[in-house]
């Protein structure tokens, strides 16, 4: 052919019986899943095929006091996964910052979590979240990580303002021996009022 099509089919191995896939098939199972959900968490259910994606955007602001699951993908396979979370949120005070975690509900043999914030500080630590740098020697990006699954990222101690968006990502790898469900869960430091925000998207690639 001179280009693949959607309709067109190949033939495949079905545990020893010959059957066909269509090329859309294929692109479903190899390709990302994208899905935008604004419900409380926002959630996915998508089992992808080694090097398929899943692409999560949540939609809806949700006000978070206790930890709650914000984002979550249900039924994934036994494998490996990189995943990168692009978080936006926002806290009802100055002094009160938040944490998350990440939770595989699986078996976990191998798992790393990182998030980083910018923070207020130039040249030292501060724990506080700033949504934007005004200063011209830059601000430094601050971070936490953990190596055990649903292992706390913070809290952080506040933010600069409570009238803007606060930018974090989180990056990590989950070696999954069992099946199970990818969760993101968020709570403001001492259980006290922020908000995930809508547009926080999660990229999710399975590897192995």
């Amino acid at each position: 052919v001179t280009s693949v099509v959607a309709a067109q089919e190949f033939a495949v191995n079905d545990a020893g019986t010959s059957k066909k896939a269509t090329a859309a098939q294929i692109a479903t199972f190899a390709g990302p899943t994208v899905a935008s959900s604004g419900a409380a968490p926002a959630t996915v259910a998508a089992t992808p095929g080694v090097g398929g994606e899943v692409w999560l955007l949540n939609t809806a602001d949700n006000a978070v006091t206790a930890i709650e699951t914000v984002m979550s993908v249900t039924g994934l396979a036994t494998g490996t996964y990189l995943y990168l979370f692009y978080l936006v949120w926002r806290s009802g005070s100055t002094t009160v910052g938040c944490t998350f975690t990440v939770d595989y509900t699986g078996t976990v043999t191998r798992t790393r979590q990182i998030r980083h914030y910018q923070s207020t500080g130039t040249s030292a630590a501060t724990g506080v979240a700033d949504g934007t740098s005004v200063v011209l020697t830059g601000a430094l990006v601050e971070h936490n990580s953990a190596i055990v699954d649903a292992g706390a990222l913070g809290p952080n101690t506040g933010v600069g303002s409570t009238t803007e968006d606060q930018f974090d990502y989180i990056r990590g790898i989950v070696v999954a021996s069992t099946t199970g469900d990818l969760n993101l869960r968020m709570n403001g430091e001492g259980n006290a009022a922020v908000t995930f925000k809508a547009d926080s998207i999660l990229i999710l690639r399975r590897v192995a």
